[in-house]
């Protein structure tokens, strides 16, 4: 027997193999449907045992196949999935992070900037950054200064970041103490003034800061305009962003890019002391490629399409929910843009409503959940394309929820 067919029917067998434990589980799924349909705890038991069955299959299938773990600069499989993200965000260079944005935001913050800028101590921080960014500059040891955003007078969201308010409060410190400049662009609530990120940035290049952005709720900012959409180089040195908040990649896979090689080579020399994970799912990559691949080549751009349709109807008529609400529009808050899933309802013209409590009903009562709530506004993320046929029933449930709500409200009054 030649090698040729020694390896013919390894292959085959492995085929077989894969058929018999696809086909076996489906017949059973199948049979108990049919004869056991009462039984549902055995039928859910069956249907987890086959996909963890599939989903060790294809682990182990692939685990000696060359696969590297991701690095900015690199030539293994996984490195696909980084030229991919590159493409979409326009980067020199990327890596994939398995602990999300805030894993590449606590990398960043403990073993990157302090190679990057060895004489400084000094880091500015926006008012609305995430946990990540705390956690970061209490364990690089950073001394820190807080840029506190304004707030709008009646409901209380924040106004984007200014370059004055910045560049005031820099140089009250001394611009040559600061190693970097994290700023959330959009905010969480999807609002941002592009001119200004410019200037901001224009600026901390001319003093030698670096400027991180915290983008983990723009991780579609390839699809918008592109007037509205500046290029990362032109805001930023490092873009850390969450694509599975949009179903681009699989759960807990960030990411961060740089146009710098500097900045990607210490990134690079962080993961190997120990700041990647040992023991990463392939076949989560290996879906994040296959996504990637779609969205670079226009197979989602219907789908696209079809969530902002939905986002663009459901913001045309909140106020058949009620009279008094109405989404806050960036004028409001002295921005340029905001992110268009992104629907913010002001709730504040409404006497003794408290959005949180509307919310909680909506989640108890009509299987509803809402982004975030605060006692004037509540912010609803429309970014499926299967919202476009339920826009009617969201209305219904969210006038009907408030209904209850105001209803309970004027009982305890």
């Amino acid at each position: 027997m030649t090698l040729g067919e020694t390896t013919e029917k390894i292959i085959r067998h492995e085929i077989l193999g894969f058929v018999a434990l696809t086909l076996k589980p489906l017949f059973k799924i199948v049979r108990h449907t049919f004869f056991s349909p009462n039984n549902s705890e055995r039928l859910s038991e069956l249907i987890c045992e086959t996909y963890s069955k599939l989903w060790d299959f294809a682990e182990h299938s692939i685990s000696n196949q060359d696969f590297g773990l991701p690095s900015c600069i690199g030539t293994s499989p996984v490195h696909r999935v980084n030229n991919l993200l590159c493409r979409l965000y326009g980067a020199k260079f990327s890596s994939l992070s398995f602990g999300g944005s805030s894993g590449a935001m606590l990398t960043i913050l403990t073993a990157v900037l302090p190679k990057l800028h060895p004489g400084r101590d000094l880091i500015l921080f926006d008012d609305v950054c995430h946990q990540s960014t705390i956690g970061g500059l209490i364990f690089g040891r950073w001394k820190s200064v807080r840029l506190v955003r304004q707030k709008h007078s009646e409901h209380q969201t924040p106004f984007p970041l200014t370059f004055d308010a910045l560049k005031y409060t820099v140089e009250r410190h001394n611009p040559g103490r600061f190693a970097a400049i994290i700023l959330v662009l959009p905010s969480y609530d999807g609002y941002q003034s592009p001119s200004e990120c410019r200037k901001i940035y224009d600026y901390a290049q001319s003093h030698g800061i670096t400027v991180i952005i915290d983008g983990a709720w723009d991780s579609l900012r390839f699809r918008q305009d592109s007037v509205n959409t500046p290029p990362l180089s032109s805001i930023c040195d490092i873009w850390i962003s969450s694509p599975h908040k949009r179903g681009l990649t699989p759960s807990s896979l960030g990411c961060m890019l740089t146009n710098k090689e500097l900045i990607a080579r210490h990134w690079d020399e962080a993961l190997e002391l120990g700041f990647r994970s040992s023991s990463v799912s392939f076949v989560e990559i290996m879906i994040a490629e296959h996504r990637l691949s779609q969205v670079v080549a226009g197979d989602w751009n219907e789908s696209f399409a079809k969530a902002d349709g939905a986002a663009q109807r459901l913001r045309r008529r909140i106020q058949d929910v009620h009279e008094d609400l109405y989404v806050v529009p960036p004028s409001d808050i002295q921005a340029e843009v905001n992110d268009l899933s992104h629907i913010l309802i002001s709730t504040h013209k409404i006497p003794l409503l408290d959005a949180r409590e509307w919310a909680e009903t909506l989640s108890r009562y009509f299987a509803l959940d809402v982004e975030k709530a605060t006692a004037s506004t509540m912010l609803l993320l429309c970014a499926s394309p299967d919202h476009l046929s339920h826009i009617d029933q969201i209305i219904s449930s969210l006038k009907q929820a408030l209904k209850q709500t105001l209803a309970r409200r004027y009982e305890q009054s």
